[in-house]
């Protein structure tokens, strides 16, 4: 059984009284990234690389094995693509949760979600995940964001859609 990675309890139960520059010295602490992702690092993932220009269905045929799917989240680059997502799923009696930066939906019962790419949760493990224009993980100011969640999203089945340039 792999342990749920939850930095923040680590943190205070770790380094409680310390100076806050001290923790955060910690935290940006970049030497040991194999000890990163410890969840999705334990699992035998698939990783399915869907490949090809605008409109060529990508993102269809990942949503396709999501809907499928006994849980999942999609990882969007923008909050309206978010949105479609989740009603995209929702539309086909799939419960699905939304939660962007600006705002969050839930649904009771729901073992999937909508998510802009910066709101991933990498500790809740689950059957497929999508992440849509990966290729932005080039991207300076939001790239990390697409690395982390390519990284450290523990799914079984990972999809990622991008272009090809």
């Amino acid at each position: 059984k792999v342990k749920a990675f939850a930095p923040d309890s680590l943190v205070q139960a770790e380094h409680s009284g310390r100076n806050p520059d001290d923790l955060v010295r910690i935290l940006m602490d970049m030497r040991t990234p194999g000890q990163w992702y410890p969840q999705a690092r334990a699992l035998k993932r698939n990783i399915i690389l869907h490949v090809g220009p605008t409109n060529s269905g990508k993102t269809y045929h990942a949503l396709k094995a999501l809907k499928a799917a006994s849980s999942g989240v999609y990882c969007a680059p923008l909050r309206l693509l978010a949105w479609e997502g989740a009603d995209q799923l929702r539309n086909d009696d799939v419960l699905c949760d939304m939660v962007t930066g600006q705002e969050k939906s839930y649904q009771v019962g729901a073992k999937h979600v909508s998510c802009t790419v910066e709101m991933a949760d990498v500790t809740r493990l689950q059957e497929v995940g999508v992440i849509d224009e990966a290729h932005l993980m080039h991207d300076l100011s939001r790239g990390a964001s697409f690395t982390r969640a390519i990284m450290g999203l523990p799914v079984r089945e990972l999809h990622l859609c991008g272009d090809p340039a």
